[in-house]
């Protein structure tokens, strides 16, 4: 991202960023990305299962509190921070939560989404 609009050369900006993309690779990608993998598996983990869905829950409410007063996750444009964490928070439901829960969530998503050249994963 680095000379694009998704990545501001301001430090602080740029340190923020990291601080979700960090937040996305440890509390996000694995609480969401993992029980998701076993319900499309169909493989039957209940205990993994039970093991990450507070700590999805956990990030998720961290991303409200946060989204219900910011509209983008750095500053006041989307960038490579709303990317990285759109990623695996999109695939939420599918893992076992509701975005009724999360209706800031739910809100910066559909910004997201509405960003020239996204696309949905499948």
């Amino acid at each position: 991202a680095r000379g694009s609009r998704l990545l501001p050369d301001d430090a602080r900006a740029q340190a923020l960023i990291q601080q979700w993309m960090f937040f996305e690779q440890n509390q996000v990608e694995l609480a969401i990305g993992i029980p998701r993998y076993l319900r499309q598996r169909a493989i039957e983990a209940p205990e993994v299962v039970e093991h990450y869905l507070p700590r999805a829950a956990a990030a998720l409410k961290v991303l409200e509190r946060y989204l219900a007063q910011q509209k983008w996750l750095v500053g006041e444009a989307y960038s490579v921070a709303d990317i990285a964490v759109c990623a695996y928070a999109q695939l939420a439901e599918e893992s076992g939560h509701s975005f009724s829960d999360y209706p800031a969530v739910s809100a910066w998503l559909a910004r997201v989404r509405a960003q020239p050249g996204f696309f949905a994963l499948e």
